[in-house]
């Protein structure tokens, strides 16, 4: 049997029985430990958390504190306080962006209940997300960008339509969308204007574009945004 070894902070040797490796949870002996049926995990054992501490405890490698000092020592690249960061997503062949802080969650394609008598051209029913039902809207109604199902390049790459939660801080929305890309940051000097001869989205919801991976990105003005969205939905 195999056991680890390690010094303590004032160099005594000890050798470390690693149980949980042998008759825990992640271990092949039978019979188990009879202390997981009072612990039901070796992460609540006390024999578990006690080797873990020893082991925090224990001597560093040689040449463990000059590389960190080293680390330390060397002039940290100052961030750039306004940078911004983006969720980059894809409706139909339309790249666009909204800031990162208004998503909650990214979750697979869900039912969509409709509303009876709803009037609203954008709002598209409800959907369950987590036992809470929630608005679901069309973003591409509400921008213009016409929406088409996946292709089959796209099944055949992996992708496939997703459902996004976003919230203004007071309400909660979900739309469906082609794809998610992931969270982009960038700066103001990043962000161009936007093209006039864009007509595939609607400008009036534009607050500039970025050069994603030679992608044009339409970053979408949040307050435009959920001011138009509050006012189709009324």
């Amino acid at each position: 049997m195999n056991q680890a070894k390690a010094l303590t902070a004032d160099q005594d040797e000890v050798v470390i029985d690693d149980c949980w490796n042998r008759i825990g949870v992640w271990g092949k002996q039978q019979p188990r430990c009879p202390e997981l049926e009072k612990v039901i995990h070796c992460a609540n054992c006390k024999v578990y958390s006690s080797t873990g501490r020893l082991l925090l405890d224990r001597k560093p490698d040689n040449g463990y504190i000059e590389s960190w000092y080293e680390q330390l020592r060397l002039v940290q690249r100052k961030k750039d306080h306004n940078a911004t960061s983006v969720v980059v997503f894809r409706l139909s062949d339309e790249w666009l962006a909204l800031p990162a802080r208004m998503f909650q969650e990214v979750v697979d394609m869900r039912i969509v209940h409709r509303v009876p008598h709803s009037k609203s051209s954008v709002l598209k029913g409800l959907v369950n997300i987590r036992g809470e039902l929630q608005l679901c809207v069309s973003l591409g109604r509400l921008l213009g960008v016409e929406r088409h199902g996946i292709s089959v390049d796209d099944a055949a790459s992996g992708i496939y339509a997703r459902m996004v939660v976003i919230t203004d801080g007071e309400m909660r929305y979900v739309f469906p969308v082609s794809e998610v890309r992931g969270i982009q940051r960038y700066t103001p000097t990043d962000l161009q204007n936007v093209p006039a001869t864009a007509e595939r989205c609607s400008n009036n919801y534009m607050g500039g574009m970025l050069n994603i991976d030679d992608k044009q990105v339409g970053c979408v003005d949040p307050d435009l945004f959920f001011s138009a969205l509050k006012r189709m939905l009324s």
